[in-house]
């Protein structure tokens, strides 16, 4: 099955200047003048955030570990925002690191707010676009099973409000982009909208 991560790398903006206002990989590119990454996939990548460590100027794909981010991207040009809302699968991506141009990466949790165990009521929730990013401050463990064992609990209940009529899907998403934020504290948080 495998540990799935995507990773934005981060373009230097010479590599910006060259580039058109939108490009066949990237149609939907935000307006704004933010950054702009590359997306790039790993298989293994997410196994115990792996890659937070092994990412260096000198191996930027980390070609020399079990944890191998593919060269090819998956996309091009894109926004944080972009690849929040259109990009990582918050069911099947595991974690979603952000890659600086000097190597300096950042690990994230990837929080899928689908309800489909949680509620009799959600037959079927997407999985790109619904969820939120969570920075992992202490890549281990304990921090991750924390995490999830949380957010577990949270959507439980959530789910069962949505089964009791107390709160509409949409509103659930409400809620659970909220209760994440909240939790998060002065973490880094990036929720689709």
């Amino acid at each position: 099955m495998g540990h799935r991560a995507l990773l934005a790398y981060r373009r230097d903006e010479t590599d910006r200047a060259d580039e058109p206002a939108e490009t066949e990989s990237a149609p939907d590119r935000a307006s704004d003048d933010g950054p702009t990454y590359d997306l790039h996939r790993s298989h293994w990548g997410a196994a115990d955030f792996a890659l937070a460590d092994r990412i260096r100027a000198d191996s930027p794909f980390a070609a020399d570990t079990a944890f191998a981010v593919d060269p090819d991207p998956v996309a091009t040009g894109v926004t944080l925002a972009d690849a929040v809302a259109n990009y990582v699968d918050f069911l099947h991506h595991e974690a979603f690191y952000r890659v600086e141009t000097d190597y300096e990466t950042t690990p994230f949790h990837v929080l899928w707010f689908g309800l489909d165990a949680d509620s009799e009521a959600v037959d079927r929730s997407e999985t790109v676009g619904n969820g939120a990013l969570v920075e992992a401050r202490a890549v281990d463990d304990t921090d991750a099973d924390f995490l999830r064992g949380w957010f577990r609990g949270t959507k439980a209940v959530v789910g069962e409000m949505v089964d009791r009529g107390a709160l509409a899907p949409d509103e659930a998403t409400d809620c659970l982009a909220a209760r994440v934020c909240a939790w998060a504290g002065d973490r880094e948080v990036f929720v689709t909208e």
